[in-house]
């Protein structure tokens, strides 16, 4: 099929190139034409495991290229919308962004085209589109669906290519046209209405949300009256009711603004509808709150910030990117320099901070020159690289006080029995 996918990001810049792979004849469409420039030279705009090798094979075998002329939409069969929706400091997307590009090349549809939204956008957004489309080109038939985005950094393309399914929203009597284009994907398809499906995507990050916060509650409960917190964990996911796939693992707030963007929108919702929504609304605060379970913990350990220098491992917003965008770890050293700390950084995906960031954090070049005058070490990004550290580093940091909220480190520093090693929920 010629499906142009619109928006070319990590979302689009994934999807066009998996569909790509599987055999359709895919142009990627972007208004940014430094961007666009990148993806013809081979190079993605953002790291993402294979991702640029997949590149330069779509483009070697000719099943993809990459344009910033609207006219890619009047050649297509599928217009894929694939824009990253921006998420602002307090988690609210901005929606009319997505919208406006939309509306922008829509009018260059043909008929019986058929428009995938897969941004992330609120329940109501594709129903809302799709009668803009019909009262602004009332003598084109378009068909719209729903598919939200699944994919995770680090592991997107594997996700897109050997989905558990995919879930698609449309209208009942428009699933046949649809048909042909999933199928190419995956047989695991789950059909539903336009609303549940965008429904799905909430439900799904606000219950993912809720069970990292309900573990960190409980985590910090653990470490006042000598509960292991792991041991707890495992305690529930053997309860078949509950499972051993289940979000339960007590550690640093939820970042990045996935799971909260979903949060924001149902807490949206229930102020149209005048619903309380007393739990939903619960867990962003429950989560700001234990964002400062570190700083806290710094500070505790140290007697105070002030001039202490903090060792930062891991700076991505998680392991197998390099964004670090809304990351965790980059608010955390915003905090603790506000606090009057010096902060040392290494992460193995990043070889340069933007220049607001480098007026706060030194970038070590190593594990051992961002630990070895430390008086604290943070274990922040799970990159698999620290695990595999040397020993030398690791007796360095066994003598810091070692602040591991995920518990990610604590095999590998078991043999020092006098470290002062803290995990959320340790014992």
């Amino acid at each position: 099929m010629k499906i142009c996918v619109f928006g070319l990001w990590h979302l689009g810049t994934v999807v066009s190139n998996c569909l790509a792979k599987i055999g359709h004849d895919v142009a990627g469409l972007d208004f940014d034409k430094k961007v666009i420039a990148g993806l013809n030279e081979g190079k993605a705009p953002l790291f993402e495991p294979g991702l640029d090798y997949l590149l330069k094979e779509t483009l070697k075998n000719g099943k993809i290229r990459f344009t910033s002329e609207k006219n890619a939409v009047k050649e297509c069969e599928v217009l894929w919308i694939a824009f990253d929706t921006p998420v602002d400091a307090d988690d609210n997307a901005n929606v009319e962004f997505v919208e406006k590009q939309i509306l922008s090349v829509i009018k260059y549809l043909k008929n019986d085209s058929k428009v995938v939204i897969s941004s992330q956008v609120p329940a109501g957004f594709t129903r809302k589109l799709k009668n803009k489309y019909a009262k602004l080109f009332p003598g084109t038939k378009v068909y719209f669906a729903c598919s939200p985005e699944n994919l995770r950094l680090g592991k997107a393309i594997k996700v897109f290519m050997e989905p558990d399914r995919i879930i698609i929203g449309t209208e009942k009597e428009e699933k046949i046209k649809f048909e042909e284009l999933f199928l190419s994907i995956s047989s695991k398809l789950e059909w539903m209405g336009i609303e549940s499906a965008e429904m799905t995507k909430h439900a799904i990050n606000a219950f993912l949300a809720a069970e990292v916060s309900f573990a960190n509650e409980l985590g910090t409960i653990c470490e006042q009256i000598g509960a292991d917190m792991k041991e707890v964990e495992r305690g529930l996911k053997t309860e078949e009711r509950i499972g051993p796939k289940a979000y339960l693992k007590a550690g640093t707030a939820f970042s990045g603004g996935t799971l909260a963007r979903d949060i924001r929108f149902l807490s949206v919702l229930g102020d149209k509808y005048k619903l309380p929504l007393h739990l939903i609304r619960s867990v962003k605060k429950s989560n700001d709150e234990h964002k400062n379970w570190i700083q806290n913990k710094c500070k505790e350990c140290l007697g105070g910030l002030k001039n202490k220098k903090i060792a930062i491992l891991g700076l991505t917003y998680k392991p197998g990117t390099d964004t670090l965008r809304r990351s965790l770890s980059v608010e955390l050293c915003k905090e603790l320099k506000k606090a009057g700390a010096v902060i040392l950084a290494f992460d193995p995906a990043v070889k340069k901070l933007p220049a607001d960031l480098s007026k706060i954090i030194k970038l070590c070049g190593d594990i051992k020159e961002t630990v070895k005058s430390a008086d604290c070490v943070v274990i922040s990004t799970e990159w698999p690289f620290f695990r595999e550290m040397s020993s030398g580093n690791t007796d360095i940091i066994a003598s810091k006080h070692v602040i591991d909220a995920n518990g990610f480190m604590k095999e590998l520093f078991k043999k020092y029995n006098k470290m002062k090693y803290y995990s959320v929920g340790g014992k």
